[in-house]
């Protein structure tokens, strides 16, 4: 007969032997050196065995074993602040009651930012989507969006998708239409930016409202910084009626609301008030936004023209000697400030699932809510959602930015036209040298009025 089943023997304190098996027998059989053996049989078992019984613990196992999902956003800085990038990456914060949002939404997926100049944006986004690895989304501007659009380097936005076509609701038409192009919508808009007035209140108790006051200003004595770019000039060209002749020749698109000889007029205008402010003695034409905001930071000018996303960096600077102010009209009309409408763009490599979360977030970056809170985070921007009240009454600052918000859209309705940066970008640098040129007095204005006009689309110089 077989021998019966003992029980394990008890060892002094009362316990079971813990060197021997239930049901083994009371012998040497087990020594130390089967036990280690037996012990690494079992460590290189255990992993088979587990992956064996992962299908009996139902799916939520096999989830969270998998890699959570990532949204990669690439934000392209507008080519006039790429200086400002170290402030820029500081300045992801702005994003932060939309991260956090959305996070509550989506807790296990992650979001990276990165950042990327204009220079070699085409060339990285080729090498991304032929590996598979372009962003998911693109924070820029609606000039830079269109260009990649055209050349098919991003996605147009799916137009019948449901939460498009709400989303779409929210923006105005003058918005869209910034990036309603043949090919479809180049993105959607988010915030818009804009050139605002930047003083010294050290230096000067109240801004200039006018082209004759800052002259006037300049005379007293104190410097006055102007610099020969869309942030540091271009206001001045709707104060002197010539904004609707010079937007046709920058964008390449639309005509000048205006007989031949009335451009001409307007233009003359124009560049005469530029050379008249250049011999100025207080008045200094700086290299670009950026010697402009640093010589305001150093005392050396008591005012100039100013990006708002500048203004964070000179809040840190210059603390409460900052004053902010809309920007001085002219004889024909409020200033035309230079006014940027920041856009979201769809990646080319996205997976069904990694396009709805950015559709997702696309939708959130719009709810009131958060753009109401990133509005008063930053006091830099203006929401797209036009179902956002400003609130003026409790920030000057926010009362100058609407301000500008409302001379754009009474003075640069052309500049609401879908346009590519890549035209820009052959056009400006001829305009910006012909400028400068006659405010140091090499081109008269009349021969620069010609030069200009010369420079417009064929099909519009025909007209």
């Amino acid at each position: 007969m077989p021998a019966p089943i003992a029980a394990a023997p008890a060892s002094r304190s009362g316990h079971a032997r813990p060197d021997l098996a239930l049901g083994s027998r009371r012998s040497p059989h087990l020594t130390p050196l089967r036990r280690r053996g037996l012990r690494a049989l079992l460590r290189a078992v255990a992993p088979a065995a587990l992956f064996l019984l992962l299908p009996l613990q139902g799916c939520s196992s096999l989830q969270s074993l998998q890699p959570r999902q990532t949204l990669h956003v690439l934000v392209v800085p507008t080519e006039q602040m790429e200086w400002m990038q170290k402030d820029l990456i500081e300045a992801r914060q702005t994003m932060a009651p939309l991260l956090k949002a959305f996070r509550r939404l989506q807790p296990e997926v992650g979001i990276e930012v990165s950042f990327q100049n204009q220079e070699g944006l085409q060339a990285k986004l080729r090498d991304s989507s032929s590996r598979g690895l372009a962003p998911d989304l693109l924070v820029m501007r609606a000039p830079q969006a269109v260009s990649l659009l055209n050349q098919g380097l991003i996605d147009p936005l799916p137009k019948r998708d449901p939460t498009v076509r709400s989303l779409l609701r929210l923006i105005p038409e003058r918005n869209v239409s910034r990036v309603s192009t043949d090919r479809g919508l180049a993105g959607l808009p988010w915030f818009n930016e804009f050139t605002l007035a930047c003083y010294d209140r050290r230096r000067l108790k109240q801004p200039p409202t006018t082209l004759t006051e800052l002259l006037t200003l300049a005379a007293s004595g104190r410097n006055v910084g102007l610099s020969v770019d869309p942030i540091g000039l271009w206001w001045t060209a709707g104060a002197l009626g010539a904004e609707s002749v010079i937007a046709p020749i920058i964008t390449g698109k639309g005509d000048a609301p205006a007989t031949e000889q009335q451009q001409r007029a307007r233009l003359n205008d124009w560049l005469s008030w530029l050379r008249e402010a250049a011999l100025q003695s207080r008045i200094e034409i700086a290299g670009g936004p950026r010697e402009l905001t640093q010589r305001l930071e150093s005392g050396q000018l008591a005012w100039i023209p100013c990006f708002s996303l500048t203004l964070n960096r000179l809040d840190r600077t210059m603390g409460p000697h900052l004053g902010v102010a809309p920007l001085p009209g002219g004889p024909a009309g409020p200033a035309s400030p230079f006014s940027t409408t920041e856009i979201w763009g769809l990646g080319r490599n996205s997976s069904p699932a990694q396009r709805q979360l950015a559709l997702q977030l696309m939708a959130l970056s719009l709810d009131p809510l958060i753009q109401r809170e990133m509005m008063l985070v930053t006091k830099t921007l203006l929401p797209a959602n036009r179902f956002v009240p400003i609130p003026l009454a409790s920030s000057g600052r926010l009362a100058a930015l609407d301000t500008a918000n409302r001379q754009f859209l009474q003075v640069s309705a052309l500049f609401s036209m879908p346009f590519s940066i890549d035209q820009v970008q052959r056009v400006l640098p001829r305009i910006e040298a012909l400028v400068l040129d006659v405010m140091v007095g090499i081109t008269p204005p009349a021969q620069g009025v010609e030069q200009l006009l010369k420079l417009r689309s064929p099909s519009a110089a025909t007209r």
